[in-house]
């Protein structure tokens, strides 16, 4: 599945949405599209560094792990 390819892209470490669709050979439209998706569900989070945006996995909070199935 394309959606699990941009997630283990990102598994390695922050990524620029240009590195994930080099890396995956997806088109940086549609990593932008997965990634949003994922935003959306929290499962990766977005942040600047210098002139680039970097994605990675959300880390969750020990709250979060304690309540995940209630």
């Amino acid at each position: 599945m394309k959606s699990l390819k941009v997630l283990k892209a990102i598994e390695e470490g922050p990524k620029t949405v240009e590195e994930i669709a080099k890396e995956t050979g997806l088109g940086a439209g549609e990593v932008k599209r997965y990634l949003l998706r994922f935003l959306e569900q929290g499962k990766v989070e977005s942040y600047q560094e210098g002139e680039k945006i970097l994605w990675k996995i959300r880390e969750k909070s020990e709250l979060e792990e304690e309540f995940k199935y209630v």
